[in-house]
């Protein structure tokens, strides 16, 4: 709904003349309908969802700390949703005929979880735990449709299926999937100080080939508590809590369709609506009088029994620790994390045909980077109490495989430069070198189509004296220096404050939308951005805006660094101030607590003055980050 506010030309009324039609575009404008029609004219429709969870479990003690638990779990959902298309006319927009569709839905899983686990000391410092187990889940999911048209009344009380007098249409489909589990861990501590731990999974998903169903994922971690340790308490006493640990595990991915590894065939006569899809029917009567022709089908996914799981193998170093009685805490980590055999739907080139999608292994991705956390708490002898956490996070990540068949289908030139060592948010662009000033700048530089004064200026990468295709890079990696934030909270006497912000420093990131707000040529017929008032003219040289221009031939709507901007920012993400009822007036009312409060969410955002749009954290066309304020009552009895 956004989308249609910013594209359809505020000049455009609400109504017509006579206050009971609908206001809507003319010739010259973008089709973007009505948006007040659109909301006027869907506000009866409703969906209703019903739904059925719960848990029920036993547990057995076998042997003393030796414990036998069986838990099984549902969470049934069912869905129902009637959607009222209604006739209008708005401009040159209009639809004469209503339809009814309604749309059901029946979807959930149930778990069934097995779990034996047996805890032990042995020696009064040796404690050890065992558990293994077994899990089990079922997913199904049965959906289905219904429409007629031709409705004699618009009323949300008449307009049932029944009363449709044409066009009956119906259709439906189902999907399953089922997860089985198996898996064990063991904990040991020796006096507390020495900590380690081993766990091992072997999951199987139905959505892989038959020889690929199961993978195992082992894990082991250990840790060293450096503060129970003499010649830590006797040489630095002012560590309350100094712990060393190292981690490694794989954890494996199987998000992906429930038939993936499978050939898929369609049965499908034709298509309902030629006017947005082409006909991709496999039975057609050529003199065009057969409506009752038996389907064919037609291959839409091609078969990939290999197909398995996807495996993250993660290693992580940390330090813990705790100073002046624990009031001052923190953490540093550093990992690195290894995405293997990614699970993805690759391009293929179109003389494979019809149907040549298929799900692969086909990619490995590596994350590593830091992250710290440090925080004080204290107690006044005035009873006034306060806290400060901050924390700061930076990583950074690399593609590091493609198969060589679509190895130039995510970005390069085909030859020399890929996507191989890049980030997935990296993009590949031409650089902007400002703009024509004049039209000896133009003939004087090299042949770019479209080229004239006021239109962006290209640098020729390659030196070959014409901008083209090859003369393309990777302007932004889309990966900031490094993310973080403060949480600050105080008390006194009843009264509590609690502040998070959250920032994003060092980001260039891609902002899509710009393309609304800097060009008249790109997106024609709808609204134009303010900035556009200050574009470049024989007498405005000074700006970077292009000049103004109905006929996109420099084809300025390409990838380049003229979006690349700097999307840092700072925002108060959380702001609260409550207060607690005394305990001795609560507990005369008989209950436990009492609290009011009142809460503003995203405030305030800082942002660079690089940055064009109002929000760095919205670069595309997204709905903006509402600012959000609350009140509130806590009860407890």
């Amino acid at each position: 709904m956004r989308d249609r506010t910013t594209q359809l030309p505020s000049i455009v009324p609400v109504r017509t003349v006579d206050g009971i039609g609908w206001g809507g575009p003319v010739e010259g404008m973008s089709d973007r309908d009505n948006p007040l029609r659109l909301l006027s004219d869907n506000q009866q429709n409703r969906s209703n969802t019903g739904r059925a969870f719960g848990n029920v479990f036993a547990d057995a003690e076998l042997l003393p700390g030796l414990h036998l638990r069986t838990s099984f779990g549902i969470d049934y959902s069912m869905y129902k949703f009637r959607q009222i298309y209604k006739t209008y006319k708005a401009g040159f927009l209009s639809e004469a005929n209503n339809r009814v569709t309604d749309n059901q839905r029946f979807f959930g899983n149930w778990v069934w979880q097995n779990t034996l686990n047996y805890d032990m000391t042995l020696g009064g410092k040796h404690q050890l735990n065992f558990v293994a187990g077994t899990e089990r889940i079922s997913y199904y999911d049965e959906s289905s449709y219904a429409s007629r048209t031709n409705f004699a009344s618009e009323d949300p009380t008449y307009a049932y299926l029944d009363a449709g007098a044409a066009n009956k249409d119906n259709g439906g489909g189902g999907t399953a999937y089922k997860l089985a589990s198996y898996f064990g861990k063991f904990n040991y501590s020796l006096a507390d100080k020495y900590l380690a731990s081993v766990t091992i999974r072997r999951d199987g998903s139905s959505r892989f080939g038959e020889d690929n169903r199961f993978g195992v994922f082992p894990a082991a971690s250990v840790g060293w508590r450096l503060s129970e340790e003499n010649f830590v308490k006797n040489t630095t006493p002012f560590f309350s809590d100094l712990k060393l640990r190292a981690g490694w595990g794989q954890t494996g991915n199987q998000d992906i369709a429930n038939f993936a590894s499978r050939g898929l065939y369609q049965s499908l006569l034709g298509t309902l609506d030629p006017n947005f899809e082409y006909d991709r029917g496999t039975a057609y009567d050529i003199f065009g009088n057969d409506t009752n022709l038996p389907s064919g089908y037609r291959r839409v996914q091609q078969a990939n029994p290999d197909l398995k799981w996807e495996t993250t193998t993660q290693t992580n170093l940390g330090v813990d620790f705790g100073l002046l009685d624990n009031r001052l805490t923190g953490s540093v980590d550093y990992f690195i994390k290894k995405s293997e055999d990614i699970l993805v739907n690759l391009p293929y080139l179109a003389v494979v045909g019809e149907g040549g999608d298929k799900f692969v292994n086909g990619a490995s991705i590596e994350n590593k980077g830091w992250e710290f956390l440090v925080g004080y708490q204290n107690e006044l002898t005035n009873g006034l109490t306060y806290s400060i956490t901050g924390n700061l996070s930076t990583y950074r990540n690399k593609l590091t495989f493609l198969p060589d068949e679509v190895i130039n289908a995510y970005g390069g030139n085909g030859q020399d430069v890929t996507r191989l060592g890049h980030s997935i948010n990296a993009v590949y662009g031409y650089v902007a070198d400002g703009l024509y000033q004049n039209a000896t700048e133009v003939s004087e530089g090299p042949t770019q189509v479209g080229a004239a004064p006021g239109r962006i200026r290209y640098k020729d990468l390659n030196g070959d004296g014409k901008v083209d295709n090859f003369d393309q890079t990777w302007i932004t990696e889309g990966v900031p220096d490094f993310n973080y934030g403060l949480n600050l909270g105080a008390g006194y006497k009843g009264f509590d404050v609690q502040v998070f912000l959250q920032g994003v420093q060092g980001l260039e990131a891609y902002n899509n939308a710009k393309f609304r707000t800097d060009f008249a040529s790109i997106a024609s017929g709808e609204n134009w951005g303010e900035r556009l008032l200050d574009a470049w003219s024989p007498t405005n040289t000074g700006s970077s805006i292009p000049a103004l221009t109905l006929q996109n031939s420099n084809n300025e709507g390409r990838a380049s660094t003229y979006f690349i901007e700097n999307a840092s920012y700072l925002k108060l993400r959380n702001i609260q101030l409550g207060y607690s009822l005394p305990a001795t007036l609560v507990s005369k009312i008989k209950l436990q607590g009492v609290r009011v409060y009142v809460q503003s969410q995203n405030l305030f955002t800082v942002k660079s003055k690089e940055y064009t749009g109002p929000d760095p954290e919205v670069t595309n066309y997204q709905y903006p980050v509402p600012r959000i304020f609350t009140t509130g009552l806590n009860v407890s009895f």
